[in-house]
């Protein structure tokens, strides 16, 4: 061997063993030592405590899936276990999150054009309590340290973030809403083969059914809501949906409270920030008045009730809100009733608009004069 050979091949020996010792290092390191600092880093930047209490740790696998000199490329499977994210200071409760375990997986290679991707996140028995005060206290919203120090002058990061799905095998979600008077534990389970939106809605949805994700998860929920005992049954949209804001969020529901019944499917618009919904919906029950509690609609004591109409609304917390139930059909006793009516919020009081076809079928005294009353009062 010449002289340069013997120096090339001493060059790409050392290379490669220090690639074997970084590999080594990586393989062997205990990633518990990091959680100090990852739990610290976190919770400055929540405004709120967090902390992974078990074993954190990383497993390097090659994906089966890859073709080529890809496949001989590692990833990271990284997994922690009793996470906690807690509460911000203004809300009593220690405990907003706990997580027995998450796992994810990073892919390396997308580090190399600035993207850091995590093509799955597995939540393992999520447990979340939700919890509203008031109109502006919530523990769902966070208030990020970064938003706080932001240079208006500063340049847009040139790294991005890509999460493919968020898988989880069951979850609970416990309610405690001072302003609704809802206390409600929801039970959150995937039904294992998405369910498309129009198989579910059938032709009564009036969204674009191009643009609605599938049904991926069921819901049983039971409690008690502005007071009433409460119980139902659902599918909601996966995970990932929610954080569009052009993209309807998929919702279908069957609540029951005594003798009253609601139901509705359809989308809900601006998931996040509650812009507003547009469902098929459905009632029944004993007395229209009695829809006060579920509702918050004040509307006249009638006969037994039920009625099936769409529901479109716009809502806006700050300002007022628009809920237009249209061309419902139904019946009121033994009368027939066709029609829309029109729900606004806002001061000093809410306005109730209607425009309604009743035929009668009853003698004596009739409900609808009740309506009339009622109206006249309003």
């Amino acid at each position: 061997m010449t002289k340069a050979g013997k120096i090339t091949a001493a060059i790409t020996g050392t290379f490669l063993l220090l690639i074997a010792i970084v590999i080594l290092l990586i393989a062997t390191f205990d990633w518990n030592r990091l959680k100090p600092t990852i739990n610290q880093k976190v919770s400055t930047e929540l405004n709120r405590p967090f902390a992974i209490r078990g074993d954190l740790g990383v497993v390097w696998e090659r994906q089966k899936q890859e073709t080529g000199w890809r496949s001989w490329v590692p990833w990271p499977h990284v997994h922690a276990e009793d996470v906690i994210l807690g509460n911000p200071p203004d809300i009593p409760e220690v405990t907003m999150v706990h997580l027995p375990r998450v796992e994810a997986t990073l892919a390396p290679l997308a580090l190399l054009t600035k993207t850091v991707w995590l093509p799955w996140i597995k939540l393992v028995k999520p447990d979340a309590r939700l919890i509203r005060l008031s109109e502006k206290t919530n523990n769902w919203t966070f208030n990020l340290a970064q938003d706080k120090n932001t240079d208006p002058n500063a340049k847009p990061s040139a790294w991005s973030f890509r999460l493919d799905n968020i898988l989880f095998d069951q979850g609970r979600i416990a309610l405690d809403d001072k302003v609704s008077k809802a206390d409600i534990t929801i039970l959150i389970d995937p039904l294992g083969k998405p369910l498309p939106f129009s198989e579910v809605t059938g032709t009564k949805g009036k969204a674009d059914k191009s643009t609605v994700g599938d049904y991926v998860f069921g819901l049983k929920a039971q409690g008690r809501y502005n007071g009433e005992p409460l119980t139902g049954t659902g599918k909601i949209g996966g995970m990932l949906a929610l954080r569009s804001e052009s993209t309807p969020f998929p919702v279908q529901a069957d609540f029951r409270s005594g003798n009253t019944r609601v139901a509705f499917s359809g989308v809900v618009n601006e998931p996040t920030k509650m812009g507003g919904v547009d469902l098929q919906l459905k009632f029944s029950g004993d007395s229209l008045g009695d829809l006060y509690d579920l509702t918050g609609v004040l509307l006249p004591d009638t006969p037994p009730f039920e009625t099936d109409g769409r529901l479109v609304a716009k809502i806006d917390a700050e300002k007022s809100s628009v809920f237009d139930y249209r061309g419902f059909n139904g019946r009121i006793g033994d009368s027939d009733i066709h029609g829309s009516l029109t729900y606004t919020t806002g001061k000093p009081r809410p306005k109730t608009g209607r425009r309604c076809r009743i035929a009668p079928v009853t003698t004596g005294r009739s409900w609808a004069a009740d309506w009339r009353g009622f109206r006249e009062r309003r």
